[in-house]
């Protein structure tokens, strides 16, 4: 849901401010908000945190009435996913591998969790450069590129990446360990 939400998120606020207020755009993406928090607080508190950000900027917006509150959502909600990285990283308990550890049905060497751990740096340096982009996007006057950036343009970014880890991974890490 958070990665449907998140490609809809800058056309949808692009193209309701054409024929909206920012007060009016707000209101909607507070109620929508609110609805989405009731159906993820149930399954996982953690689900919670991203219609609760949505909430407070529509909130923010609403009160301030300034579009930058909505332009900011997508470089907050990268900047929380690249601290998380970090800080898994720095806690010796990688996200990356437990994502793997969930989606794999295999079990993982310690050998292959060793080249995770390892490989969460790179993901980091991934998560810094995304996070740059958004600020430029964010300080940018050309609302156009905000809004594919902020769409779509990041997960290219991470989908290039995970292709690059993979062929990383395919063909340099598996010969040096066979």
């Amino acid at each position: 849901m958070n990665f449907l939400i998140s490609l809809i998120y800058a056309p949808l606020v692009f193209f309701s401010l054409k024929y909206f207020d920012i007060r009016t755009v707000s209101i909607y993406i507070a109620v929508f908000s609110l609805i989405w928090f009731t159906f993820v607080v149930r399954k996982d508190i953690k689900e919670s945190i991203f219609p609760l950000t949505y909430l407070a900027i529509a909130v923010l917006a609403f009160f301030l009435e300034d579009f930058l509150f909505f332009k900011s959502l997508p470089l907050i909600i990268s900047s929380f996913i690249t601290m998380i990285i970090l800080s898994s990283y720095i806690t010796k308990n990688s996200i990356i591998l437990y994502f793997v550890k969930k989606f794999t049905k295999n079990d993982i060497s310690v050998q292959e969790e060793r080249y995770i751990y390892k490989s969460t740096v790179f993901w980091i340096f991934i998560s810094l450069i995304n996070v740059s982009i958004h600020i430029i996007m964010f300080v940018s006057e050309e609302i156009e590129f905000w809004v594919y950036y902020s769409s779509f343009g990041w997960y290219i970014i991470f989908i290039i990446a995970g292709i690059i880890q993979f062929l990383h991974r395919k063909f340099f890490t598996k010969r040096v360990h066979d």
